[in-house]
Protein backbone atom coordinates (compact mmCIF):
# COMPACT_ATOMS: atom_id res chain seq x y z
CA UNK A 1 0.00 0.00 0.00
CA UNK A 2 1.19 3.53 -0.75
CA UNK A 3 2.03 5.24 2.54
CA UNK A 4 1.21 8.95 2.28
CA UNK A 5 1.50 9.44 6.03
CA UNK A 6 5.17 8.52 5.88
CA UNK A 7 5.49 10.63 2.74
CA UNK A 8 4.24 13.75 4.40
CA UNK A 9 6.22 13.20 7.60
CA UNK A 10 9.31 12.69 5.46
CA UNK A 11 8.72 15.69 3.25
CA UNK A 12 7.66 17.98 6.07
CA UNK A 13 10.78 17.16 8.06
CA UNK A 14 13.04 17.30 5.03
CA UNK A 15 11.67 20.28 3.18
CA UNK A 16 9.76 22.22 5.89
CA UNK A 17 7.07 22.99 3.36
CA UNK A 18 3.90 22.29 5.32
CA UNK A 19 1.98 25.38 6.13
CA UNK A 20 3.97 27.65 3.83
CA UNK A 21 2.05 30.66 2.54
CA UNK A 22 0.82 30.25 -0.98
CA UNK A 23 1.39 32.84 -3.68
CA UNK A 24 -0.60 34.07 -6.68
CA UNK A 25 -3.71 31.93 -6.02
CA UNK A 26 -6.71 33.59 -4.42
CA UNK A 27 -7.31 32.92 -0.75
CA UNK A 28 -10.43 30.97 -1.69
CA UNK A 29 -8.51 28.75 -4.10
CA UNK A 30 -5.72 28.30 -1.55
CA UNK A 31 -8.26 27.05 0.97
CA UNK A 32 -9.91 24.70 -1.57
CA UNK A 33 -6.50 23.48 -2.63
CA UNK A 34 -5.56 22.66 0.95
CA UNK A 35 -8.83 20.76 1.47
CA UNK A 36 -8.26 18.76 -1.68
CA UNK A 37 -4.73 17.98 -0.52
CA UNK A 38 -6.14 16.66 2.75
CA UNK A 39 -8.64 14.47 0.88
CA UNK A 40 -5.84 13.16 -1.32
CA UNK A 41 -3.77 12.21 1.71
CA UNK A 42 -6.74 10.40 3.22
CA UNK A 43 -7.40 8.44 0.02
CA UNK A 44 -3.77 7.50 -0.32
CA UNK A 45 -3.72 6.27 3.26
CA UNK A 46 -6.73 4.08 2.41
CA UNK A 47 -4.86 2.68 -0.56
CA UNK A 48 -7.10 4.37 -3.13
CA UNK A 49 -4.27 5.62 -5.32
CA UNK A 50 -6.41 6.72 -8.28
CA UNK A 51 -8.56 8.93 -6.06
CA UNK A 52 -5.49 10.34 -4.32
CA UNK A 53 -3.89 11.28 -7.64
CA UNK A 54 -7.13 12.96 -8.74
CA UNK A 55 -7.37 15.05 -5.56
CA UNK A 56 -3.71 16.07 -5.73
CA UNK A 57 -4.10 17.16 -9.35
CA UNK A 58 -7.23 19.16 -8.52
CA UNK A 59 -5.37 20.79 -5.64
CA UNK A 60 -2.50 21.77 -7.93
CA UNK A 61 -4.89 23.05 -10.60
CA UNK A 62 -6.46 25.44 -8.10
CA UNK A 63 -3.11 26.48 -6.66
CA UNK A 64 -0.10 25.67 -8.86
CA UNK A 65 2.22 26.88 -6.07
CA UNK A 66 0.93 24.45 -3.45
CA UNK A 67 4.27 22.76 -2.85
CA UNK A 68 2.84 20.26 -0.39
CA UNK A 69 0.47 19.00 -3.09
CA UNK A 70 3.25 18.93 -5.67
CA UNK A 71 5.50 17.01 -3.31
CA UNK A 72 2.76 14.57 -2.32
CA UNK A 73 1.95 13.86 -5.94
CA UNK A 74 5.65 13.60 -6.85
CA UNK A 75 6.30 11.06 -4.14
CA UNK A 76 3.17 9.09 -4.99
CA UNK A 77 4.30 8.90 -8.62
CA UNK A 78 7.79 7.94 -7.43
CA UNK A 79 6.45 5.07 -5.32
CA UNK A 80 4.31 3.93 -8.26
CA UNK A 81 7.47 3.98 -10.44
CA UNK A 82 5.97 6.56 -12.79
CA UNK A 83 9.38 8.11 -13.23
CA UNK A 84 8.47 10.35 -16.18
CA UNK A 85 5.79 12.06 -14.08
CA UNK A 86 8.13 12.28 -11.10
CA UNK A 87 10.77 14.09 -13.15
CA UNK A 88 8.29 16.70 -14.39
CA UNK A 89 6.94 17.35 -10.90
CA UNK A 90 10.36 17.62 -9.29
CA UNK A 91 11.56 20.01 -11.98
CA UNK A 92 8.47 22.15 -11.39
CA UNK A 93 9.12 22.19 -7.63
CA UNK A 94 12.74 23.23 -8.11
CA UNK A 95 11.69 26.03 -10.48
CA UNK A 96 9.25 27.30 -7.86
CA UNK A 97 11.67 26.88 -4.98
CA UNK A 98 15.34 26.41 -5.98
CA UNK A 99 16.33 25.67 -2.38
CA UNK A 100 14.63 22.26 -2.76
CA UNK A 101 17.12 21.08 -5.40
CA UNK A 102 19.45 19.58 -2.81
CA UNK A 103 16.91 17.35 -1.00
CA UNK A 104 15.26 16.36 -4.29
CA UNK A 105 18.45 15.48 -6.14
CA UNK A 106 18.39 11.76 -5.26
CA UNK A 107 14.77 11.11 -6.35
CA UNK A 108 15.41 13.16 -9.51
CA UNK A 109 18.56 11.19 -10.28
CA UNK A 110 16.84 7.89 -9.55
CA UNK A 111 13.95 8.81 -11.85
CA UNK A 112 16.34 9.56 -14.73
CA UNK A 113 17.83 6.11 -14.17
CA UNK A 114 14.31 4.69 -13.98
CA UNK A 115 13.50 5.81 -17.55
CA UNK A 116 16.92 4.83 -18.87
CA UNK A 117 17.98 8.43 -19.53
CA UNK A 118 21.59 7.83 -18.56
CA UNK A 119 22.83 11.03 -20.21
CA UNK A 120 20.66 13.25 -17.99
CA UNK A 121 21.46 11.06 -14.99
CA UNK A 122 25.16 11.65 -15.67
CA UNK A 123 24.76 15.42 -16.02
CA UNK A 124 22.65 15.48 -12.83
CA UNK A 125 25.41 13.75 -10.87
CA UNK A 126 28.02 16.11 -12.34
CA UNK A 127 25.99 19.18 -11.34
CA UNK A 128 25.32 17.73 -7.88
CA UNK A 129 29.05 17.21 -7.33
CA UNK A 130 29.83 20.79 -8.31
CA UNK A 131 27.18 22.06 -5.90
CA UNK A 132 28.31 19.58 -3.19
CA UNK A 133 24.80 18.09 -3.03
CA UNK A 134 26.34 14.60 -3.04
CA UNK A 135 29.27 13.23 -1.10
CA UNK A 136 32.22 12.31 -3.29
CA UNK A 137 31.84 8.60 -2.55
CA UNK A 138 28.10 8.61 -3.28
CA UNK A 139 28.61 10.54 -6.51
CA UNK A 140 31.37 8.16 -7.59
CA UNK A 141 29.11 5.15 -7.01
CA UNK A 142 26.38 6.74 -9.11
CA UNK A 143 28.85 7.55 -11.88
CA UNK A 144 30.00 3.93 -11.97
CA UNK A 145 26.40 2.68 -12.03
CA UNK A 146 25.48 5.08 -14.84
CA UNK A 147 28.54 4.09 -16.88
CA UNK A 148 27.77 0.38 -16.49
CA UNK A 149 24.03 0.79 -17.17
CA UNK A 150 24.69 2.90 -20.25
CA UNK A 151 27.19 0.40 -21.63
CA UNK A 152 25.01 -2.71 -21.25
CA UNK A 153 21.94 -0.86 -22.57
CA UNK A 154 23.50 0.99 -25.51
CA UNK A 155 22.41 -1.39 -28.28
CA UNK A 156 18.91 -1.82 -26.82
CA UNK A 157 18.39 1.95 -26.76
CA UNK A 158 19.84 2.45 -30.24
CA UNK A 159 17.49 -0.22 -31.62
CA UNK A 160 14.49 1.24 -29.79
CA UNK A 161 13.71 -1.97 -27.92
CA UNK A 162 10.09 -1.94 -26.73
CA UNK A 163 8.52 -3.84 -23.84
CA UNK A 164 4.84 -4.77 -24.32
CA UNK A 165 2.28 -5.67 -21.65
CA UNK A 166 0.40 -8.86 -22.60
CA UNK A 167 -2.90 -7.19 -21.75
CA UNK A 168 -6.05 -8.09 -19.86
CA UNK A 169 -6.34 -11.63 -21.25
CA UNK A 170 -3.30 -12.58 -19.14
CA UNK A 171 -2.92 -9.80 -16.57
CA UNK A 172 -5.43 -8.77 -13.91
CA UNK A 173 -5.66 -6.62 -10.78
CA UNK A 174 -3.86 -9.51 -9.07
CA UNK A 175 -0.20 -10.35 -9.55
CA UNK A 176 0.82 -12.56 -12.49
CA UNK A 177 4.36 -13.88 -12.79
CA UNK A 178 6.54 -16.83 -13.89
CA UNK A 179 5.29 -17.16 -17.48
CA UNK A 180 6.08 -20.39 -19.33
CA UNK A 181 5.28 -21.30 -22.93
CA UNK A 182 5.18 -24.56 -24.84
CA UNK A 183 7.66 -25.08 -27.67
CA UNK A 184 4.88 -24.77 -30.28
CA UNK A 185 3.82 -21.37 -28.84
CA UNK A 186 0.20 -22.49 -28.36
CA UNK A 187 0.01 -22.62 -24.56
CA UNK A 188 1.07 -20.26 -21.80
CA UNK A 189 0.88 -21.01 -18.08
CA UNK A 190 1.35 -18.29 -15.44
CA UNK A 191 1.28 -18.12 -11.67
CA UNK A 192 -1.43 -15.85 -10.28
CA UNK A 193 -1.67 -14.68 -6.68
CA UNK A 194 -5.34 -14.74 -5.66
CA UNK A 195 -7.53 -14.56 -2.54
CA UNK A 196 -6.17 -11.26 -1.24
CA UNK A 197 -2.66 -12.41 -1.97
CA UNK A 198 -2.74 -15.49 0.25
CA UNK A 199 -2.77 -18.21 -2.42
CA UNK A 200 -0.89 -18.90 -5.64
CA UNK A 201 -2.48 -20.97 -8.43
CA UNK A 202 -1.75 -21.81 -12.07
CA UNK A 203 -3.72 -20.25 -14.92
CA UNK A 204 -3.38 -21.19 -18.57
CA UNK A 205 -4.08 -19.46 -21.87
CA UNK A 206 -4.12 -20.74 -25.45
CA UNK A 207 -3.03 -18.88 -28.57
CA UNK A 208 -6.00 -18.51 -30.92
CA UNK A 209 -6.96 -15.95 -33.57
CA UNK A 210 -3.52 -14.38 -33.33
CA UNK A 211 -3.83 -13.54 -29.62
CA UNK A 212 -3.72 -15.05 -26.16
CA UNK A 213 -7.15 -16.01 -24.88
CA UNK A 214 -8.34 -15.24 -21.33
CA UNK A 215 -6.32 -17.21 -18.81
CA UNK A 216 -8.36 -19.79 -16.91
CA UNK A 217 -7.54 -21.98 -13.89
CA UNK A 218 -5.37 -24.90 -14.98
CA UNK A 219 -7.46 -28.01 -15.63
CA UNK A 220 -6.86 -31.10 -13.51
CA UNK A 221 -5.81 -31.80 -9.94
CA UNK A 222 -2.89 -29.43 -9.72
CA UNK A 223 -4.23 -26.26 -8.04
CA UNK A 224 -4.68 -26.65 -4.27
CA UNK A 225 -5.32 -24.47 -1.19
CA UNK A 226 -1.53 -24.40 -0.85
CA UNK A 227 0.86 -22.35 -2.98
CA UNK A 228 1.92 -23.50 -6.46
CA UNK A 229 4.26 -21.43 -8.63
CA UNK A 230 7.55 -21.10 -10.46
CA UNK A 231 6.50 -23.54 -13.21
CA UNK A 232 8.08 -24.48 -16.54
CA UNK A 233 6.51 -26.52 -19.36
CA UNK A 234 8.60 -29.24 -21.00
CA UNK A 235 9.49 -28.93 -24.68
CA UNK A 236 6.75 -31.41 -25.67
CA UNK A 237 4.13 -29.68 -23.52
CA UNK A 238 3.31 -32.90 -21.65
CA UNK A 239 5.20 -32.34 -18.40
CA UNK A 240 5.27 -29.36 -16.08
CA UNK A 241 7.76 -28.90 -13.25
CA UNK A 242 6.93 -26.44 -10.49
CA UNK A 243 7.45 -25.29 -6.93
CA UNK A 244 5.01 -26.32 -4.22
CA UNK A 245 5.13 -24.72 -0.78
CA UNK A 246 3.84 -25.92 2.57
CA UNK A 247 2.54 -29.24 1.21
CA UNK A 248 2.10 -31.96 3.88
CA UNK A 249 4.32 -34.32 1.83
CA UNK A 250 7.11 -31.78 1.43
CA UNK A 251 10.70 -32.25 2.57
CA UNK A 252 11.09 -28.51 3.29
CA UNK A 253 9.03 -25.33 3.15
CA UNK A 254 9.15 -25.40 -0.67
CA UNK A 255 9.83 -28.48 -2.82
CA UNK A 256 10.04 -29.32 -6.51
CA UNK A 257 7.23 -31.31 -8.11
CA UNK A 258 6.09 -32.43 -11.55
CA UNK A 259 2.77 -33.21 -13.17
CA UNK A 260 1.76 -34.90 -16.44
CA UNK A 261 -0.76 -33.63 -18.99
CA UNK A 262 -3.19 -36.46 -19.77
CA UNK A 263 -5.77 -35.58 -22.42
CA UNK A 264 -5.74 -31.89 -21.46
CA UNK A 265 -5.84 -32.36 -17.68
CA UNK A 266 -2.91 -32.23 -15.30
CA UNK A 267 -2.39 -35.09 -12.88
CA UNK A 268 -1.84 -34.79 -9.16
CA UNK A 269 1.60 -33.59 -8.15
CA UNK A 270 4.58 -35.93 -7.82
CA UNK A 271 7.48 -34.97 -5.56
CA UNK A 272 10.97 -35.20 -7.11
CA UNK A 273 12.11 -36.61 -3.80
CA UNK A 274 15.57 -36.82 -2.29
CA UNK A 275 18.28 -35.78 -3.22
CA UNK A 276 16.61 -33.04 -5.30
CA UNK A 277 14.48 -31.85 -2.39
CA UNK A 278 15.86 -31.18 1.06
CA UNK A 279 14.77 -29.61 4.33
CA UNK A 280 15.86 -26.30 2.81
CA UNK A 281 14.22 -24.20 0.08
CA UNK A 282 14.08 -25.50 -3.51
CA UNK A 283 12.31 -23.48 -6.18
CA UNK A 284 11.94 -22.40 -9.84
CA UNK A 285 12.71 -25.69 -11.64
CA UNK A 286 13.38 -25.97 -15.37
CA UNK A 287 13.87 -29.10 -17.51
CA UNK A 288 16.25 -29.32 -20.45
CA UNK A 289 14.58 -30.05 -23.77
CA UNK A 290 15.53 -33.75 -23.58
CA UNK A 291 14.12 -33.83 -20.02
CA UNK A 292 17.36 -35.31 -18.69
CA UNK A 293 18.61 -32.28 -16.73
CA UNK A 294 16.75 -30.38 -14.04
CA UNK A 295 17.92 -26.85 -13.18
CA UNK A 296 16.64 -25.12 -10.05
CA UNK A 297 17.43 -22.67 -7.24
CA UNK A 298 18.16 -23.64 -3.63
CA UNK A 299 19.53 -22.19 -0.41
CA UNK A 300 20.94 -25.54 0.76
CA UNK A 301 24.32 -25.42 2.55
CA UNK A 302 27.52 -25.44 0.54
CA UNK A 303 26.58 -22.76 -1.95
CA UNK A 304 28.28 -19.50 -2.83
CA UNK A 305 25.54 -17.17 -1.59
CA UNK A 306 21.93 -17.07 -0.44
CA UNK A 307 20.15 -18.80 -3.33
CA UNK A 308 22.31 -20.72 -5.83
CA UNK A 309 21.53 -22.50 -9.09
CA UNK A 310 21.94 -26.28 -9.30
CA UNK A 311 21.50 -29.05 -11.85
CA UNK A 312 20.46 -32.68 -11.33
CA UNK A 313 20.58 -35.34 -14.06
CA UNK A 314 18.07 -38.10 -14.69
CA UNK A 315 19.41 -41.58 -13.83
CA UNK A 316 16.39 -43.59 -14.96
CA UNK A 317 13.67 -45.36 -12.98
CA UNK A 318 12.40 -42.02 -11.57
CA UNK A 319 15.73 -41.34 -9.90
CA UNK A 320 17.75 -38.12 -10.10
CA UNK A 321 21.43 -37.53 -9.35
CA UNK A 322 22.85 -35.57 -6.47
CA UNK A 323 22.42 -31.92 -7.52
CA UNK A 324 25.57 -30.11 -8.60
CA UNK A 325 26.17 -26.44 -7.89
CA UNK A 326 26.71 -24.56 -11.17
CA UNK A 327 29.78 -22.96 -9.65
CA UNK A 328 31.18 -19.42 -9.44
CA UNK A 329 30.82 -18.78 -13.17
CA UNK A 330 27.04 -18.53 -12.47
CA UNK A 331 26.58 -18.25 -8.70
CA UNK A 332 27.69 -15.33 -6.53
CA UNK A 333 27.56 -14.20 -2.92
CA UNK A 334 24.08 -12.87 -3.71
CA UNK A 335 20.99 -14.69 -5.00
CA UNK A 336 20.64 -16.47 -8.34
CA UNK A 337 17.12 -17.64 -9.18
CA UNK A 338 14.57 -18.45 -11.90
CA UNK A 339 16.72 -20.40 -14.39
CA UNK A 340 15.48 -21.03 -17.92
CA UNK A 341 17.41 -23.41 -20.18
CA UNK A 342 16.22 -22.84 -23.72
CA UNK A 343 15.10 -25.61 -26.07
CA UNK A 344 18.38 -25.09 -27.98
CA UNK A 345 20.24 -26.79 -25.08
CA UNK A 346 22.72 -23.93 -24.97
CA UNK A 347 21.15 -20.61 -23.92
CA UNK A 348 20.71 -20.18 -20.17
CA UNK A 349 18.77 -17.23 -18.73
CA UNK A 350 18.46 -16.45 -15.02
CA UNK A 351 17.92 -13.70 -12.46
CA UNK A 352 20.63 -12.40 -10.13
CA UNK A 353 21.29 -9.63 -7.65
CA UNK A 354 24.88 -10.77 -7.12
CA UNK A 355 26.25 -9.94 -10.55
CA UNK A 356 26.56 -6.26 -11.45
CA UNK A 357 23.04 -4.93 -11.97
CA UNK A 358 21.23 -1.79 -13.04
CA UNK A 359 18.88 -2.06 -10.08
CA UNK A 360 17.91 -4.80 -7.64
CA UNK A 361 17.64 -8.13 -9.48
CA UNK A 362 18.48 -8.23 -13.20
CA UNK A 363 18.12 -10.86 -15.92
CA UNK A 364 21.26 -12.39 -17.44
CA UNK A 365 22.16 -14.84 -20.20
CA UNK A 366 24.99 -17.38 -20.32
CA UNK A 367 25.80 -20.06 -22.90
CA UNK A 368 26.69 -23.66 -22.21
CA UNK A 369 29.83 -24.41 -24.25
CA UNK A 370 30.86 -28.02 -23.78
CA UNK A 371 30.22 -28.55 -20.08
CA UNK A 372 31.11 -24.98 -19.05
CA UNK A 373 28.97 -21.86 -18.91
CA UNK A 374 30.20 -18.56 -20.33
CA UNK A 375 30.40 -15.39 -18.22
CA UNK A 376 26.82 -14.08 -17.79
CA UNK A 377 25.75 -11.00 -19.77
CA UNK A 378 23.35 -8.41 -18.37
CA UNK A 379 20.42 -7.94 -20.79
CA UNK A 380 20.38 -4.18 -20.18
CA UNK A 381 17.65 -1.53 -20.08
CA UNK A 382 14.68 -1.51 -20.75
CA UNK A 383 14.55 -5.24 -19.99
CA UNK A 384 16.33 -4.61 -16.70
CA UNK A 385 15.54 -1.48 -14.71
CA UNK A 386 16.44 0.10 -11.38
CA UNK A 387 13.77 -2.16 -9.84
CA UNK A 388 13.44 -5.96 -10.00
CA UNK A 389 12.87 -8.19 -13.02
CA UNK A 390 12.54 -11.97 -13.01
CA UNK A 391 11.25 -15.15 -14.56
CA UNK A 392 12.33 -14.69 -18.19
CA UNK A 393 11.53 -17.42 -20.73
CA UNK A 394 12.20 -17.47 -24.49
CA UNK A 395 10.02 -19.14 -27.10
CA UNK A 396 11.20 -21.79 -29.54
CA UNK A 397 12.12 -19.22 -32.19
CA UNK A 398 14.76 -17.89 -29.80
CA UNK A 399 13.55 -14.34 -30.44
CA UNK A 400 10.43 -13.65 -28.35
CA UNK A 401 10.82 -13.41 -24.57
CA UNK A 402 8.34 -13.17 -21.72
CA UNK A 403 9.00 -12.05 -18.15
CA UNK A 404 7.33 -10.54 -15.11
CA UNK A 405 7.75 -7.02 -13.77
CA UNK A 406 6.08 -4.57 -11.43
CA UNK A 407 6.91 -1.56 -13.62
CA UNK A 408 4.47 1.34 -13.93
CA UNK A 409 1.44 1.05 -16.20
CA UNK A 410 0.41 -2.54 -15.51
CA UNK A 411 -2.93 -4.03 -14.54
CA UNK A 412 -1.81 -5.23 -11.09
CA UNK A 413 1.20 -5.36 -8.85
CA UNK A 414 3.07 -7.78 -11.15
CA UNK A 415 2.29 -8.26 -14.84
CA UNK A 416 3.56 -10.42 -17.70
CA UNK A 417 5.40 -8.58 -20.49
CA UNK A 418 6.94 -9.58 -23.82
CA UNK A 419 9.65 -8.21 -26.09
CA UNK A 420 11.82 -9.21 -29.02
CA UNK A 421 15.25 -10.24 -27.81
CA UNK A 422 18.18 -8.25 -29.23
CA UNK A 423 20.13 -10.35 -31.73
CA UNK A 424 23.21 -10.77 -29.54
CA UNK A 425 21.25 -12.41 -26.68
CA UNK A 426 18.82 -14.49 -28.73
CA UNK A 427 18.71 -18.25 -28.37
CA UNK A 428 19.15 -20.54 -31.37
CA UNK A 429 15.82 -21.42 -33.01
CA UNK A 430 14.60 -25.01 -32.94
CA UNK A 431 11.52 -24.65 -35.15
CA UNK A 432 11.74 -25.51 -38.85
CA UNK A 433 12.23 -22.49 -41.15
CA UNK A 434 13.11 -20.20 -38.24
CA UNK A 435 16.04 -17.90 -38.97
CA UNK A 436 18.61 -16.20 -36.80
CA UNK A 437 21.26 -13.66 -37.75
CA UNK A 438 24.73 -14.81 -36.72
CA UNK A 439 26.36 -11.93 -34.87
CA UNK A 440 29.80 -10.49 -35.58
CA UNK A 441 30.44 -12.52 -38.73
CA UNK A 442 32.05 -9.81 -40.83
CA UNK A 443 34.23 -9.89 -43.92
CA UNK A 444 36.68 -7.59 -45.61
CA UNK A 445 35.35 -5.83 -48.73
CA UNK A 446 35.02 -8.27 -51.65
CA UNK A 447 36.48 -11.11 -49.54
CA UNK A 448 35.05 -14.19 -47.86
CA UNK A 449 37.72 -15.24 -45.37
CA UNK A 450 36.35 -15.38 -41.82
CA UNK A 451 37.75 -12.76 -39.43
CA UNK A 452 38.88 -13.45 -35.87
CA UNK A 453 35.93 -11.60 -34.32
CA UNK A 454 33.57 -14.22 -35.81
CA UNK A 455 35.01 -16.96 -33.59
CA UNK A 456 32.69 -16.51 -30.54
CA UNK A 457 29.54 -16.74 -32.66
CA UNK A 458 30.89 -19.72 -34.59
CA UNK A 459 31.80 -21.53 -31.37
CA UNK A 460 28.24 -21.09 -30.11
CA UNK A 461 26.82 -22.29 -33.42
CA UNK A 462 29.07 -25.35 -33.31
CA UNK A 463 27.97 -26.13 -29.75
CA UNK A 464 24.33 -25.77 -30.73
CA UNK A 465 24.75 -28.30 -33.54
CA UNK A 466 26.71 -30.70 -31.33
CA UNK A 467 24.02 -30.59 -28.63
CA UNK A 468 21.19 -30.97 -31.17
CA UNK A 469 22.32 -33.76 -33.54
CA UNK A 470 18.91 -33.99 -35.26
CA UNK A 471 19.07 -30.40 -36.47
CA UNK A 472 19.90 -29.69 -40.14
CA UNK A 473 20.63 -26.10 -41.11
CA UNK A 474 21.34 -23.83 -44.05
CA UNK A 475 23.70 -20.87 -43.91
CA UNK A 476 22.47 -17.92 -45.96
CA UNK A 477 24.75 -15.12 -47.14
CA UNK A 478 23.50 -11.60 -47.94
CA UNK A 479 25.08 -8.39 -49.22
CA UNK A 480 24.03 -4.78 -49.71
CA UNK A 481 23.19 -3.45 -53.18
CA UNK A 482 26.57 -1.93 -53.92
CA UNK A 483 28.16 -3.45 -57.02
CA UNK A 484 27.10 -5.92 -59.68
CA UNK A 485 24.36 -8.33 -58.60
CA UNK A 486 26.04 -11.41 -60.08
CA UNK A 487 29.21 -10.52 -58.16
CA UNK A 488 27.16 -10.02 -54.99
CA UNK A 489 25.52 -13.43 -55.41
CA UNK A 490 28.90 -15.11 -55.87
CA UNK A 491 30.37 -13.21 -52.90
CA UNK A 492 27.46 -14.04 -50.56
CA UNK A 493 27.64 -17.70 -51.62
CA UNK A 494 31.35 -17.91 -50.85
CA UNK A 495 30.82 -16.22 -47.47
CA UNK A 496 28.09 -18.70 -46.54
CA UNK A 497 30.34 -21.54 -47.64
CA UNK A 498 33.13 -20.21 -45.39
CA UNK A 499 30.88 -20.71 -42.37
CA UNK A 500 29.92 -24.22 -43.49
CA UNK A 501 33.60 -25.08 -44.03
CA UNK A 502 34.33 -23.92 -40.48
CA UNK A 503 31.59 -26.15 -39.07
CA UNK A 504 32.79 -29.18 -41.02
CA UNK A 505 36.32 -28.58 -39.74
CA UNK A 506 34.88 -28.64 -36.20
CA UNK A 507 33.34 -32.07 -36.73
CA UNK A 508 29.80 -31.27 -37.90
CA UNK A 509 28.59 -33.78 -40.51
CA UNK A 510 28.40 -32.08 -43.93
CA UNK A 511 25.11 -33.89 -44.57
CA UNK A 512 23.52 -31.65 -41.93
CA UNK A 513 24.74 -28.46 -43.60
CA UNK A 514 23.73 -26.47 -46.67
CA UNK A 515 24.55 -22.96 -47.86
CA UNK A 516 23.23 -20.40 -50.29
CA UNK A 517 24.02 -16.85 -51.36
CA UNK A 518 21.24 -14.36 -52.05
CA UNK A 519 23.28 -11.28 -52.95
CA UNK A 520 21.22 -8.15 -52.28
CA UNK A 521 17.84 -9.70 -53.16
CA UNK A 522 16.56 -10.11 -49.57
CA UNK A 523 17.28 -6.83 -47.74
CA UNK A 524 16.00 -6.32 -44.20
CA UNK A 525 16.65 -2.55 -44.26
CA UNK A 526 16.91 0.25 -46.78
CA UNK A 527 20.11 0.51 -48.81
CA UNK A 528 20.23 4.31 -48.94
CA UNK A 529 22.39 4.72 -45.84
CA UNK A 530 25.44 3.00 -44.45
CA UNK A 531 23.44 1.96 -41.38
CA UNK A 532 20.88 0.20 -43.57
CA UNK A 533 23.51 -1.36 -45.82
CA UNK A 534 25.36 -2.67 -42.75
CA UNK A 535 22.21 -4.45 -41.59
CA UNK A 536 21.77 -6.03 -45.01
CA UNK A 537 25.33 -7.41 -45.04
CA UNK A 538 24.61 -10.38 -42.84
CA UNK A 539 24.94 -14.13 -42.38
CA UNK A 540 21.89 -16.13 -41.30
CA UNK A 541 21.18 -19.62 -40.08
CA UNK A 542 17.86 -21.29 -40.94
CA UNK A 543 16.56 -24.58 -39.52
CA UNK A 544 15.82 -27.07 -42.31
CA UNK A 545 14.75 -30.01 -40.15
CA UNK A 546 14.80 -31.11 -36.53
CA UNK A 547 13.94 -34.78 -36.33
Amino acid sequence: MISIRSIMIFFCMLFTLCGQAQQKASKQNQKKSSLLLKKGLEKAEEGNVDAAVSFFNQSIELNPLNESSLLSLADLMYQMKSYDSTIGLIQKIILLNPSQERPLIIPLLTSFLGIGDFARAKSTVHAARLKTYLDTGVALNYERLIEFSSKVSEKNLMQGLKIENLGSSINTKFSEYFPSVSSDDTMMIVTRRIEQGTNEDFFSSVWQNNQWQSALPLQGKINTPFNEGGQKISSNGKTMVFTGCNYPDGYGSCDLYYTINVEGRWTERLNFGNPVNTSYWESAPCLSSDMKSLYFSSNRPGGFGGMDLYVSHYLGNQQWSQPQNLGPIINTAGDEMFPFFHFDNASFYFTSNGWKTIGGSDIFVSRLVGDQFTVPVNLGYPINTIDNESGLVVNASGKLAYFSSDRYGGFGQMDIYQFNLPEEVQAFPVKIQEKIILNNIHFETAKWELKMDAEPSLVLLTEFLLKNPAVHIQINGHTDNIGNESDNTMLSTQRAKSVVDYLIAKGIDSKRLAYKGFGSLQPIAENQSEVGRAKNRRTEMVILSNE
